[in-house]
Formats: C-alpha cells, structure tokens, sequence
C-alpha cells in the first residue's frame, strides 16, 4: 500500500504555519484597538497595576463630584451669609438713625418694620435647601464631604453656628434672631442705652458672619486645590495607564508587516516540498 508523502515529514512547517497565523492574528487584533494587555496572563505585572489604576480613577471620579456638589453648597452658603452681613449693617444703620434725634415720631416705627422684615429674610436664608435638596445651614454636626484619599471639606456651617450663641458683650450670648427681634424692639419703645445695647449686639453679629465667611474663603481656595490636584491625577494616571495596556499601532504594524512576510515565505517553502514525490524524498 502506498502511504501518504506527508508521513515522512517533519510537522515543522506545519506549526511554523500555524505559529505565525497566531502571532499575525495577535497583531491585528492590536492594531484594531485591542488592549495589549486585555487578560491577566498577557501580562500579569501590567494588568495588575492597571486594574488598581482603574480603581482610584473610580474614586477620583467619586471625589470630582463630591467637589462640584461642595463647591455649589460653598458658593451658596458664601452668598447667605454675605447676605446676612448686608442686612445686619443696615439694620445697625436704621438703629443709629432711629437714636439720632432727628426723625419725626412716626419714624421709629417705620424702622423698626424694615427691620422685621430683614430678620425674616434671615430666617428664609438659613433655612434654605441646596441644590440636591439638603438643607443647606444642617443642624448637628456639618457635613463633611470627602475629596481625596482622607481628605474631606466642610462646604458650609452647620445652623448653629451661624444663628447661636453670639457674643453681645459682657460675657453675654444671644441668637440671631434674638438680636433681630430686640434692636427692632429698641428702635420702636427703646431709650438711647437700650439702643446703644442693641450697637453692640450687631456687632457681635456682624463679627460672628465675618469669620463665616472667611471661612468660606478658606474653604473655597482648599476646593479649588482640591480640583486642581484631582485634574493632574487624571492625566498622570490615564497616562500611565495608556502606557501599560494601549497597543503601540506604528510597533504592531511594522511587526504584522514582518510577520506577513514571514508567512509567505513559509508557505511557499511548504507548498515547493509538498509538489516532490517519494521518488525525490528516496534519491
């Protein structure tokens, strides 16, 4: 029985074939946008390295939003309390017209409504909501957002701070409200003391919404540095990201070329010993 030639042959040829198919199949795959390292057994190192890259890019996106809700809750509050500090120094401008002994006696009164009504606007400030619906001045302890690895801001005061325990001199305390109702009370049935009193009062209030707002400052500039550092993060880790797991197209083109060539060459190698008969494989 005749047997086939290929019998006779080394496989070589045959694996160098399919060794090269795999390889050319390997590069085009790269130059079509797969990643080099798509499974950890391409390259486990890489792929390490990367998946945690891809982690505290996932935090840092959590922590940019975190930062645009802060800073939207900063700005806010900022503009509440600049508010309240206007409000406080026209009252304490109503109060020195009302003790200075040149209106009519239907002035005090007057004054004293504007006056109410910049303490309801306090009252409509500080208990406003932020634009994801919380309030924004919160009772207890204040929200303390986080921006980075152990790293969190405080994006506005809690309402007891604004509103409580506000020195008005002699060692004595008063709320907000309080100072409000009474330099109101003072300009409408008050003697001088009394509105001399209530001088004080204001400001200790406009002291207190003072350090706020330099607060807010503060808080600001760590937002925006906060913001600035995130943003460098992002390109320095998708950097290096790109470095580890993107295919280097120009590289993987210049080898497919030279695997193609490679191929070729194999194939017609092959094919110029699969045309000899067992005649020439027994000379």
């Amino acid at each position: 029985m005749v047997q086939s030639v290929n019998r006779y042959r080394a496989p070589s040829d045959v694996n160098q074939q399919v060794k090269l198919s795999k390889l050319i199949a390997e590069q085009q795959a790269l130059v079509s946008g797969r990643s080099r390292v798509a499974t950890p057994s391409d390259d486990p190192k890489a792929w390490l390295e990367a998946a945690n890259i891809s982690r505290f890019q996932s935090d840092e996106e959590a922590w940019v939003n975190n930062l645009s809700r802060a800073d939207t809750r900063a700005s806010q509050a900022e503009a509440s309390l600049d508010n309240i500090v206007n409000g406080l120094i026209r009252t304490r401008e109503l109060l020195l017209q009302a003790n200075s002994g040149t209106i009519s006696p239907t002035d005090p009164a007057v004054l004293a409504i504007e006056v109410d009504g910049i303490a309801s606007d306090f009252v409509d400030a500080l208990s406003q909501r932020d634009n994801f619906g919380g309030q924004l001045f919160g009772t207890g302890p204040r929200i303390r957002m986080p921006i980075g690895d152990a790293r969190y801001v405080d994006a506005a005061p809690n309402l007891a701070e604004v509103q409580d325990n506000i020195d008005i001199g002699g060692g004595v305390t008063a709320s907000l409200g309080d100072i409000m109702a009474d330099t109101a009370a003072s300009i409408r049935t008050g003697n001088g003391a009394d509105r001399a009193a209530q001088l004080t009062a204001l400001d200790g209030a406009i002291d207190r919404m003072t350090q706020l707002l330099t607060r807010q400052g503060v808080v600001k500039g760590s937002i925006t540095s906060a913001r600035e550092e995130l943003t460098q993060s992002k390109l320095s880790l998708a950097e290096r990201k790109s470095q580890l797991v993107d295919a280097d197209v120009a590289e993987a083109l210049t080898r497919l070329q030279t695997l193609l060539t490679n191929l070729q060459a194999t194939q017609a190698v092959y094919a110029k010993i699969s045309q000899q008969s067992l005649i020439d494989f027994l000379r």
